[in-house]
């Protein structure tokens, strides 16, 4: 008999039938059974009995700890598919003027009020993951007041920059106010081309955080860095990178490169989880959504119209979109054998290269070997 108490940040939800823990801290999302997850509601600082095995897993992973100092723990149950991923593009205004960027700059930047009313209420409908970004948050005059107050709640926060603007000051105040930095970084001269600025910046920008935060890199293949893959990967992994995410951009075909030549990067680069995988049965966005600085939630950055505005009450955006957004696989025109590995890929993308919102997304076609739906 020990006394065991949940650790501090691990959040327990229920969505629809299933059961979670989530290590905010980690990143890790364990699905429990109905025993499981009761036993970790218990722990509250009183004695417990356990097995010895799986004790010293539960604390190996940060889910429990020895403390007899008593803690009321609770759980947040929410329907499926459930919003567990949001992110706030604090601002329009960016540092930057990257080819492939789909936003129309402005000067616009989230107040206070409507950031905190997002906050809060996706925490009391059980989010997981918030990500802060823009534009460029670090452009948002009050960025660290909001991450401050963000910080009041136990869910993991990630910041998504392009790293020109943090100075060692910033560092310092953003690594106790976030778990994860995710620096965007697309090559070398493949970089320097699409974002018309120096590569060397982010690298060290990188340097800077590691070991104190997370750091992950997003990456855009693009013609400009197909070739530069390989040395990414010896530097990135060099640098203890967390994670590595590569996609293509929605953009202009004349940025792309050749369709094999993106499916050998998809295919053999990138590394880390993924980071918004989607429910069973399910497209892309069954986790997810997007708010903009006016407090407009869409489906994602690609989608301008929203499903709400947050003065509405983020549960009853998330019900709209829910509605409007969210597709079965059964709903797809996809129909290969792969449809429940690849989740019918970007819907975005197969609105924009296949003119059909349902149809095939030619890149995982292209990975996967198989006919488009729209050729």
């Amino acid at each position: 008999m020990q006394h065991l108490r949940l650790a501090e940040r691990i959040l327990l939800r229920k969505f629809g039938s299933d059961y979670y823990a989530y290590n905010a801290k980690s990143d890790t999302l364990y699905e429990l059974d109905n025993e499981a997850f009761y036993f970790l509601l218990s722990c509250d600082g009183s004695e417990r009995e356990a097995d010895r095995e799986i004790l010293d897993f539960l604390i190996s992973e940060g889910i429990l700890e020895v403390n007899s100092e008593k803690k009321e723990n609770v759980y947040v149950e929410q329907s499926e598919p459930s919003l567990r991923h949001f992110l706030i593009s604090v601002t329009h205004s960016c540092n930057l003027k990257c080819q492939h960027c789909y936003i129309l700059q402005n000067t616009s930047h989230i107040d206070e009020t409507t950031f905190k009313k997002a906050i809060d209420e996706f925490y009391s409908i059980g989010g997981l993951k918030l990500l802060i970004s823009g534009g460029e948050p670090l452009l948002h005059p009050k960025i660290f007041t909001l991450l401050e107050h963000a910080r009041r709640y136990p869910f993991r926060i990630v910041l998504m920059t392009n790293g020109y603007l943090l100075n060692d000051d910033r560092i310092d105040k953003i690594t106790e106010l976030v778990d994860e930095v995710q620096i965007s970084l697309d090559g070398f001269e493949g970089h320097r081309t699409l974002r018309n600025a120096g590569w060397e910046k982010p690298i060290d920008v990188i340097k800077s955080l590691s070991g104190s935060v997370d750091v992950s890199v997003a990456t855009m293949v693009t013609k400009y860095n197909i070739n530069e893959f390989e040395r990414m990967s010896r530097v990135l992994e060099s640098l203890n990178v967390y994670r590595w995410s590569i996609d293509v951009p929605v953009t202009e075909k004349d940025m792309l490169p050749p369709p094999d030549s993106i499916k050998e990067v998809l295919q053999n680069y990138g590394f880390g989880k993924r980071s918004y995988p989607s429910i069973q049965g399910y497209a892309c966005g069954t986790h997810y959504c997007e708010m903009d600085p006016e407090g407009n939630i869409v489906k994602c950055g690609f989608f301008e119209e929203p499903c709400g505005n947050i003065r509405d009450g983020l549960i009853k955006c998330w019900e709209n979109l829910k509605r409007t957004y969210i597709w079965r696989l059964d709903e797809l025109e996809c129909s290969c054998q792969y449809v429940d590995e690849c989740r019918g890929g970007c819907r975005y993308r197969a609105l924009m290269y296949c003119g059909d919102i349902l149809g095939c997304d030619p890149v995982m076609c292209n990975i996967y070997g198989v006919k488009q739906c729209c050729q």
